[in-house]
C-alpha cells in the first residue's frame, strides 16, 4: 500500500470524527514514531482542553492506526521537497510547499524525508485554487498546479 493510499484510507476512516484533522495527525504520529511520539504531538494541540478529550483522541488514533496496513517506503513518483520547489520555479517555494503540509497537501514523511507526488500535489493546488476568492491568488495556485502537471507529464513520457 502506498503512502497516498494509506492517507486516503486514514482520511476516510476519520471523516466522521469530531476532530478528523487531530485524529489523522495522531495516526500519522503513531505510525511514524509510536505512541510516545503521538503523545508529544497531542501535547502540542493547544485547543484540546480536557484529559477526557485527549484520551478519546488517542484511543481513536490508535484504533485507526492498528486497522491500517503497512506503508510502502515511498510512493512511486514522489520526489523530495527540494525537487518540488525546483519544479515550481523558485527557491522560496521550498518553504511555501513545506507550509502546505500543515494545510493538508498530499505528502509523505516529515522533516528531511518529506516527499510529494507531483500529480497529487497538482490536483491539490487546482482544488485549492477553486476555493480561493482572490483571483490573483487563485491564478497563482493554478499556475503552480500546471507546472506540477507539466513536470509529471514529462516524466511519464
Amino acid at each position: 500500500m502506498t503512502r497516498n493510499e494509506t492517507n486516503d484510507i486514514i482520511t476516510e476512516q476519520v471523516a466522521s470524527d469530531a476532530r478528523p484533522d487531530h485524529v489523522s495527525r495522531l495516526v500519522h504520529a503513531i505510525r511514524i514514531g509510536g505512541v510516545d511520539f503521538a503523545i508529544d504531538v497531542l501535547a502540542d494541540m493547544h485547543d484540546v482542553n480536557s484529559d477526557e478529550e485527549r484520551d478519546a483522541l488517542m484511543a481513536r488514533a490508535e484504533a485507526v492506526s492498528d486497522a491500517v496496513g503497512p506503508i510502502d517506503p515511498a510512493t512511486p513518483g514522489a520526489v523530495p521537497l527540494q525537487r518540488i520547489a525546483e519544479i515550481l520555479g523558485a527557491p522560496e517555494n521550498y518553504w511555501t510547499v513545506r507550509s502546505w503540509t500543515s494545510q493538508g497537501c498530499p505528502h509523505e514523511g516529515y522533516g528531511s524525508t518529506l516527499r510529494c507526488d507531483p500529480v497529487a500535489l497538482a490536483a491539490w493546488c487546482a482544488a485549492k485554487a477553486d476555493g480561493i476568492s482572490s483571483e490573483p491568488e487563485a491564478h497563482r495556485f493554478r499556475t503552480l498546479a500546471q507546472r506540477l502537471a507539466d513536470h509529471a507529464a514529462l516524466q511519464a513520457a
